[in-house]
């Protein structure tokens, strides 16, 4: 497993299991139950993303596999991007996770 995957299957499972854990690491950010489904949610996705790309990278179709895990992450950072905009509430947690989708965007681009 590299290191990138290993990251983002940490960072999902944290967010499944102890979201608060997280989320009071954002000064001034409101935590409430929708805030911690949403977290939930994101780890799930990191958690099956990572699987998925792990177990396909040593395949032909493996280079497929980082790049449609790359377009995934940039359509999260484009969607929390527009969260961001429109919910000023909301802009610090938005921002974080257009910032680290983003991140793991581009170094799929790059493991590509």
């Amino acid at each position: 497993m590299n290191p990138v995957t290993v990251i983002r299957a940490l960072g999902g499972a944290v967010l499944l299991l102890a979201p608060d854990a997280v989320l009071r690491a954002l000064p001034h950010q409101q935590i409430d139950r929708s805030t911690r489904v949403f977290a939930r949610i994101l780890g799930t996705r990191y958690l099956a993303q990572a699987a998925i790309v792990d177990s396909r990278t040593g395949a032909i179709s493996g280079r497929r596999w980082i790049l449609a895990g790359a377009a995934v992450d940039a359509i999260h950072a484009t969607t929390m991007v527009a969260l961001a905009l429109l919910r000023p509430s909301r802009r610090k947690l938005a921002l974080t996770n257009a910032t680290a989708a983003s991140a793991f965007a581009a170094v799929g681009l790059y493991q590509a």
